[in-house]
């Protein structure tokens, strides 16, 4: 794409000078949008911000690179697992959510992912149960049909992601 690096090196700066939450949630989005996997760091930072529409946009350019999410970056993975128990639901999914693409197994990921399935949040609980159907755990395999079971038909909360995730465990 035409002008990618050249927008990173435009938006980087205002990652560390922008003071208002809607306008730098506006900056992570764009700058996650044209960044390298090895820049995306650089929003890390904001993780703990006080707006939680500036932690869910950190918890969303993480996932968006979902394949950065691995034992070799432990700062990228204790941001998730930090943003996996945000107050604000959809930070909690979208950091639940980028464990269900990443390749990382780890004790503390399944303690985590475990805990979740108790979530208050039905998203939270399909995420993480996902997670760790994903990794052969049973506790997700358990909560996966438990939630089903629970799913009236197409239109029901859930049921769209339950199926995209029957055909990630199918693959």
């Amino acid at each position: 794409m035409p002008f990618t690096q050249e927008a990173a090196e435009f938006l980087r700066p205002l990652l560390n000078t922008e003071q208002d939450p809607h306008a730098l949630r506006t900056v992570i989005a764009a700058f996650t949008s044209y960044c390298s996997a090895e820049e995306v760091r650089a929003i890390l930072v904001h993780a703990d911000h006080t707006d939680p529409g500036v932690r869910h946009c950190v918890a969303s350019g993480l996932a968006s690179y979902y394949r950065f999410v691995t034992a070799d970056h432990p700062d990228v993975v204790a941001t998730l697992l930090r943003l996996a128990e945000d107050p604000l639901p959809e930070t909690r999914v979208t950091a639940l959510y980028a464990f269900t693409r990443s390749p990382i197994d780890a004790p503390e990921l399944r303690g985590v992912l475990a805990a979740h399935l108790a979530d208050q949040h039905l998203d939270a609980r399909i995420e993480a149960a996902a997670a760790l159907a994903l990794r052969d755990d049973e506790r997700g395999l358990s909560a996966l049909d438990e939630i089903r079971c629970g799913i009236k038909n197409h239109r029901s909360p859930g049921a769209g992601r339950l199926n995209d995730i029957n055909h990630l465990l199918r693959a």
